[in-house]
């Protein structure tokens, strides 16, 4: 969902965050923007938009279909929010644009990404990753927050 002004915005994006059936690792996807190189091969969440009328659960289901073709399943009722404010001299679109992140842990089984669905081909690349190989990637902003607090709810809670 976007919400615009004519010099703001607000952006909701719904995520997913695959966890290994081990709960030891979780599934990236890197971004394929080459018209925005500020995004541009940086690692991320599968997800996006929300659709009119849609719950936010429901987007998050679609979203990582589209991107990574597998049927996800929510395996923790209470999402990751992470939000943050691009500033417009910081933005690629030259708006102040506050970004909310709205992440669900989910369950993809043994399923595997096939990047050849997507009809955006917004994704260029996936892999799985514990904590400490996460925080070595190029990641957009808000992803290595969502992980760290991902591995954190893993390790509180027994959701794998």
């Amino acid at each position: 969902m976007i919400k615009q002004h004519k010099h703001q915005q607000i952006v909701v994006a719904a995520l997913g965050l695959p966890v290994s059936q081990d709960g030891q690792k979780v599934l990236l996807t890197q971004r394929h923007a080459p018209g925005n190189p500020s995004w541009h091969h940086k690692w991320q969440l599968a997800g996006g938009a929300v659709d009119f009328g849609e719950t936010m659960e429901e987007a998050v289901i679609r979203e990582v279909y589209e991107e990574l073709h597998v049927h996800a399943k929510i395996i923790h009722p209470h999402p990751i929010v992470k939000t943050s404010i691009w500033f417009a001299d910081e933005s690629d679109e030259k708006k102040d644009t506050q970004v909310i992140l709205i992440a669900y842990l989910v369950d993809i089984g043994e399923q595997v990404p096939d990047l050849s669905h997507d009809p955006d081909w917004e994704t260029s690349n996936w892999g799985w990753f514990t904590l400490s190989e996460a925080q070595k990637l190029d990641c957009l902003p808000l992803t290595l927050p969502a992980v760290e607090e991902a591995f954190q709810l893993l390790e509180k809670h027994e959701i794998i």
